[in-house]
């Protein structure tokens, strides 16, 4: 029921988003100016709490499984997304946010209460050590992927690409992260007000990035939210393809590998979890099809609540 809940709780929050542009108690301009505030100062935040509260050596060490099992999971998703787009043919937004929304799930506001529901405090270990690299990647690579998206050919072209690159990977959810490890090796001390201010920031990002996601809806004609099939493509990819692709290759190699039972359950249910709230602001700080991303949350999402609950069912009578 958690997943449920959960579930019904995004779409709540992205409702009260919808309501307020809907009655125009936000202006047009209200979103993109919010969506700066999130990238600039939100995110940072998020990224420098993960790094500092989770970070350790030791679970790294004791968790390096998992943190191998999710990077090869992430490459396989974008590899799936690159071939998708080439059999589809396109190369425009929506096939950017295909890939982003296949490498990148809800992290954030899902995964961690879904895995202690079901699995406890080793869910929660176990996811812990899964989303170290899916948090770093997720606000390097993201902006990147958009950041090329419109460069050019020859000379202008690679000036361009030269640009986008350095600007994704020096945006501040990105350096927050040697920042917050320099702040864990070396011991820096960290005075109280300033660590509760950052929690107290981080925990805005999926609220703020769900209302975000109702306000850039209520811009959709009700007509042309259905126009776009490809959006409903991207949910049954997220939602039901990709954690079949991840089980049935654990089916595969799953001897092979020594690993508690329960670790396999969250590195698979962690590809079921729709698609990240975080993706629309991505997309409206790139100025790309910030309505599209949109779509694709409140999709999966809402598809979620029949699909998460099939996964826990398939997965507690396959692994054990």
């Amino acid at each position: 029921m958690t997943a449920v809940y959960l579930a019904v709780q995004m779409a709540i929050l992205i409702l009260v988003g919808f309501f307020a542009r809907k009655v125009k108690m936000v202006g047009p301009r209200f979103a993109g100016h919010l969506a700066e505030f999130v990238f600039y100062i939100v995110f940072p935040c998020v990224v420098f709490r993960s790094v500092v509260e989770d970070f350790s050596p030791e679970k790294i060490a004791d968790m390096s499984v998992l943190i191998i099992i999710s990077i090869i999971t992430m490459a396989i998703m974008l590899g799936l997304g690159v071939l998708v787009n080439a059999v589809l043919r396109k190369s425009d937004d929506l096939a950017r946010i295909l890939i982003m929304n296949l490498m990148f799930t809800n992290f954030t506001f899902m995964a961690f209460p879904v895995m202690e529901a079901l699995y406890g405090q080793d869910g929660i270990i176990y996811i812990t050590a899964y989303t170290t690299p899916v948090r770093v990647l997720f606000y390097a690579i993201t902006p990147l992927i958009f950041s090329l998206r419109r460069a050019g050919n020859g000379k202008a072209g690679e000036s361009n690409i030269s640009k986008g690159t350095w600007k994704a990977l020096l945006s501040p959810p990105v350096l927050a992260v040697p920042v917050g490890l320099l702040v864990f090796f070396l011991k820096v001390p960290v005075w109280a007000p300033i660590l509760l201010s950052v929690d107290s920031l981080a925990d805005v990002a999926t609220p703020m990035g769900m209302a975000l996601c109702g306000m850039t809806l209520a811009e959709i004609p009700l007509a042309g939210f259905w126009a776009e099939k490809r959006i409903f493509l991207i949910a049954l990819l997220r939602l039901l393809i990709a954690p079949a692709l991840i089980l049935g290759i654990y089916c595969l190699i799953g001897g092979y590998i020594p690993m508690d039972p329960v670790a396999a359950k969250v590195a698979i249910l962690y590809c079921a979890l729709p698609a990240a709230a975080s993706s629309t602001i991505i997309a409206m700080k790139a100025r790309a099809d910030a309505q599209s991303a949109a779509q694709c949350v409140l999709v999966t999402t809402v598809l979620s609540v029949i699909t998460l609950p099939g996964w826990v069912f398939i997965l507690d009578r396959i692994i054990f």
